[in-house]
């Protein structure tokens, strides 16, 4: 073991095999943290009850496909493909070890209309998508508001905690339930963004 890791970890007893997880978990640790950096975002995980308030600030149905952006550990879009079966999702996560437990967790619970992708969602083409979920930080929803004019009209998209700068929302709620947090929806109109 090298004298770096030995004096990190001081007097215990650490295996070999101990040393090596300790430095696999460290790397994923410090690979989440790089990601984090780089797109302004943490890998979280919607609650069961941001995740029903997200659904239900959805219409019922909806002509087309959905998107989860920054999908990150993969409940919020799994949640959305169980809601619409017969809808395509599609998960984007750039973060790779969200994105490697996503797939993980879809293989262990597969669901055909269900698909993920390891790409930054403000580069991709959203337009075909007639709805659109994000759980992100203030940061980031400055540029995804300009980035969610190509949607198509009558497009839904509805947000966890943050607002779309220069967009009129269509509802808002506060939910006492995930501590005060609001969710909002936006209905993609000509003309009605800023």
């Amino acid at each position: 073991m090298g004298d770096w890791l030995h004096s990190l970890i001081g007097q215990a007893e650490v295996s070999s095999g101990e040393a090596v997880l300790l430095l696999v978990l460290l790397a994923g640790v410090l690979l989440i943290l790089v990601y984090t950096l780089r797109t302004g975002v943490p890998p979280q995980s919607s609650s069961r009850p941001a995740r029903r308030a997200l659904i239900h600030l959805l219409p019922d149905r909806i002509d087309g496909p959905i998107a989860d952006l920054g999908s990150g550990w993969g409940a919020l879009a799994e949640s959305l493909a169980d809601a619409y079966p017969g809808n395509r999702v599609v998960g984007y996560e750039l973060s790779p070890i969200p994105y490697w437990i996503s797939l993980i967790r879809l293989r262990l619970r597969p669901r055909p209309n269900l698909e993920y992708r390891r790409t930054d969602f403000l580069r991709a083409d959203l337009s075909e998508f007639r709805a659109v979920t994000c759980y992100l930080m203030i940061g980031a929803m400055r540029p995804l508001a300009d980035k969610l004019h190509e949607l198509p009209d009558g497009a839904v998209i509805v947000s966890n905690g943050f607002s779309l700068h220069g967009w009129p929302e269509d509802e808002i709620i506060a939910l006492s339930a995930t501590g005060g947090t609001m969710y909002y929806r936006y209905i993609v109109r000509p003309g009605a963004t800023a």
